[in-house]
C-alpha cells in the first residue's frame, strides 16, 4: 500500500483576483438595477404632482359646497381668479372651475360645478372633478 501524503495549504483568506472578481459581480447587479430605480423615480414624482392636484380639485370643490347655496354665489365662484398652486417639486398648478348655467327655473335644484387642474402653462388635465352642488335659491 502506498501511503498518500496530503498537502497542507493556508486558505485563510482571499486573493486578489477573488476580491476583483466578486466586485466585478456587484457592479454588474447594481448596473441591471439601476434602471428600475430611475423610472420608480420619476413615477413617484410624477404621483406627487398628481396626489396635490387631486387634493386642490378637491378643495375647490368644497369651496363651491360651502357658498351660499344661491345660482348667484355659485356664479361668483366660476368668476373669482384662483391663484396657481406650487407642489413640493416646484410644479406650478392652476385650478379651473367649469359651473353649468343658466341657473335651474325652478328651486331647490342642483347645478353642476367641474374644477379641472393643469400644469400652469399647459392644457393637459392632471385632475379633474365633478359634482353637483344643490342650490335653494335663485339669490
Amino acid at each position: 500500500m502506498k501511503k498518500y501524503s496530503r498537502l497542507v495549504r493556508d486558505d485563510s483568506g482571499f486573493t486578489l483576483i477573488e476580491v476583483m472578481v466578486a466586485m466585478l459581480l456587484l457592479v454588474v447587479v447594481a448596473l441591471a438595477l439601476v434602471p428600475a430605480f430611475v423610472s420608480q423615480m420619476r413615477a413617484t414624482s410624477t404621483n406627487t404632482t398628481i396626489a396635490t392636484a387631486s387634493q386642490l380639485a378637491g378643495q375647490q370643490i368644497d369651496d363651491a359646497q360651502s357658498r351660499a347655496a344661491t345660482c348667484a354665489a355659485l356664479q361668483a365662484y366660476q368668476t373669482e381668479t384662483v391663484a396657481p398652486v406650487v407642489d413640493g417639486r416646484g410644479v406650478s398648478l392652476q385650478p379651473h372651475r367649469i359651473v353649468t348655467l343658466p341657473c335651474p327655473a325652478s328651486y331647490p335644484s342642483t347645478i353642476q360645478v367641474q374644477v379641472t387642474v393643469t400644469k400652469s402653462g399647459s392644457s393637459a388635465v392632471i385632475a379633474s372633478v365633478t359634482t353637483l352642488v344643490l342650490v335653494k335659491a335663485a339669490s
